[in-house]
């Protein structure tokens, strides 16, 4: 006759620090834009607060449901050696973006991921970091008129 909220909060620890911990950054962020150029119309913040504003309102769901034990409590550790080299991984990638630009890095960074994550459908892997590439492009450079970083090499095909 157990029901989950009798289960120990500890069981749901990481159910509710991950959410707290990325409500915590987008502060952070909602910080950082405050710093932006204000303007009449649809402005360079807009995106950025929208997407904080969904993140903040799910966290704090996610933390809510963890605090109330709903849901599953917390899996079995595993390696936590994958998270931080995974996590070294992504900071080799934002370099990777400063200094070979962004699609070429993107495109590395996507096809490597995908591979080391565990999917061995090549085609599929290759086919969905394209596809990525050519969405960004198109939705960044020709809709928004925003640059992303661009190498040397690339940066006559993309001008």
């Amino acid at each position: 006759m157990s029901s989950q909220t009798e289960e120990p909060l500890q069981n749901y620890t990481g159910n509710l620090i991950l959410p707290l911990a990325v409500f915590a950054v987008s502060l952070v962020f909602f910080y950082l834009t405050l710093d932006f150029p204000e303007q009449d119309e649809v402005g360079p913040a807009v995106v950025p607060y929208l997407w904080m504003v969904f993140t903040a309102v799910f966290c704090l769901v996610l933390a809510a449901q963890a605090f109330m034990r709903k849901g599953k409590p917390d899996p079995v550790p595993g390696k936590i050696l994958h998270v931080f080299l995974y996590a070294a991984w992504m900071v080799l990638y934002l370099v990777g973006v400063q200094t070979l630009g962004f699609y070429l890095s993107t495109f590395v960074f996507l096809v490597s991921s995908m591979y080391l994550l565990g999917y061995r459908k090549h085609h599929v892997i290759v086919s969905v970091a394209l596809a990525w590439l050519v969405f960004s492009y198109f939705i960044f450079a020709r809709l928004l008129f925003i640059p992303l970083p661009v190498d040397s090499f690339l940066s006559g095909f993309m001008s």
